[in-house]
């Protein structure tokens, strides 16, 4: 008789082996993955420019197609390899100066005002740019020159802006030592992150491989270890907040949040999804200790004006800005045709609320069946989709997570914003809203092939009562 499989099994499980042909078979395979990657992540960025969108998609498919070759090893002895040689390819990116991204303009400039006893909270590039003995300084001029953000006050928490201001200490005239020192922390970060996913899989029960999956993602690659993005940096802390979780050390968990949180604010949202899975008491201990922490971080870079400028940076961000969004794009076309203007002051708080109100939701519904990772999965889908701003960056805490999760959703995502890149050209940037449209149309069918997929295994591994 044949076996009873549900259909979306039987025709969408993917098959995370290689080909039969044994051990050194599979060695072949990664060595290969390992010298094409090598060349082209060098093709991609230390010669390729943002605005040539053709090659960077070029490059970004055949990074995409060997990271679906790789992850698809399923030998222990070759994962130490594999692990280590993703690894070397980040070590490999030391010395490439970002073409992809300016951001990190704006990291070597903050530092070199906290080295000098300023403040980035409290003065914009382009106020400081009006003092005659500030602008004339060369590094200062090509600093100003290559930033994106001269008009607004920095947005970056305090543990960032540590590094930001090791690196002008040690090079203090130079932006490529600034950018070395930098990638140094990212990389050393994603080690750490690498080593920490192997523990929780192997605490969840899972199998090691799985961290391929984050390991050798080619938007992690180059978003984090070469864009320079703090990212990195976050998921690590936010790593080391779930393992000390899963192994009840509850202090130092949330000790590790609020380190998190002082790299990104982004894992603020994840504070609520624990109000449910432990008692009470413990609960409000965590928020409280984390809290104390995260204000803790903050007092190191204290000035009186922080919190306001901060705060008006951020609600730039949420009432300004607008880059490769999904909902927010069809609320404002509805604005556009209710209002006849764009709505986005309007929408950027509403949606932010009712992402807020959606996340304490997810925390009750998920408390008793999914894990503490597999929530922060829903938790953080639901803020990218909602939010007004999606930069590919943002999405690699999502890739960290789904590695905990069957979920193929967020490793679908990582590939397809590469179509985010489509709007810049040498002429500034206009995005093309028909590659944004089918990035999310294939995303949504992405979540709904989850969904389904998830639906069917329970109901495969539910007892048949009748």
């Amino acid at each position: 008789m044949a076996q009873n499989t549900p259909w979306i099994n039987r025709r969408f499980s993917l098959d995370l082996t290689l080909p039969k042909g044994g051990q050194h078979h599979q060695t072949y395979w990664l060595i290969a993955a390992f010298l094409l990657s090598l060349v082209s992540y060098h093709l991609l960025l230390y010669q390729t420019s943002r605005q040539n969108f053709l090659s960077v998609l070029l490059f970004f498919g055949v990074l995409s197609f060997i990271y679906w070759l790789v992850v698809r090893l399923n030998s222990e002895q070759i994962l130490v390899w594999a692990l280590a040689a993703a690894v070397l390819l980040r070590l490999s990116l030391l010395l490439a100066v970002p073409e992809l991204s300016d951001d990190f303009y704006r990291f070597i400039w903050d530092g070199r005002l906290l080295s000098q006893g300023l403040s980035p909270f409290t003065e914009t590039p382009s106020d400081l740019m009006k003092d005659p003995k500030f602008s004339q300084l060369l590094i200062n001029q090509q600093l100003y020159q290559g930033m994106n953000s001269k008009d607004y006050f920095t947005i970056y928490p305090p543990i960032a802006q540590w590094i930001f201001v090791i690196g002008a200490k040690l090079f203090p005239e130079s932006i490529i030592g600034n950018l070395v020192v930098i990638r140094l922390f990212i990389i050393l970060a994603e080690l750490g992150s690498i080593i920490l996913m192997v523990r929780i899989l192997k605490v969840y029960g899972l199998s090691a491989n799985k961290a391929l999956l984050y390991a050798w993602n080619p938007l992690v690659i180059i978003e984090l270890t070469g864009n320079l993005h703090f990212e990195a940096i976050m998921i690590f802390f936010l790593l080391l907040a779930i393992y000390c979780f899963q192994i009840n050390k509850w202090k130092w968990s949330a000790g590790a949040l609020a380190a998190s949180i002082a790299v990104k604010l982004i894992p603020l949202i994840f504070l609520p999804l624990l109000i449910f899975r432990m008692p009470w008491k413990r609960v409000i201990g965590y928020w409280v200790l984390c809290i104390i922490l995260v204000i803790g971080f903050f007092l190191t870079i204290w000035s009186p004006e922080l919190i306001e400028n901060m705060r008006s940076s951020l609600s730039l961000y949420f009432q300004k800005f607008e880059f490769n969004a999904s909902i927010y794009y069809l609320v404002r076309e509805v604005g556009f045709a209710v209002k006849g203007y764009n709505i986005i002051q309007e929408a950027g708080k509403y949606l932010a609320l009712i992402t807020l109100l959606i996340i304490w939701l997810i925390s009750w519904y998920t408390h008793g069946s999914f894990s503490w990772p597999k929530a922060m999965v829903y938790a953080l889908m639901v803020y990218l989709l909602m939010s007004t701003t999606v930069h590919p960056w943002y999405i690699t805490p999502l890739v960290a997570l789904a590695v905990f999760t069957d979920y193929k959703s967020p490793l679908v995502w990582s590939i397809l914003i590469i179509v985010s890149y489509s709007g810049y050209s040498e002429t500034g940037f206009n995005e093309n809203i028909y590659l944004v449209a089918a990035e999310y149309l294939l995303l949504v069918v992405a979540i709904i092939w989850d969904l389904i997929r998830e639906h069917h295994q329970r109901n495969k591994n539910t007892p048949n009562l009748v």
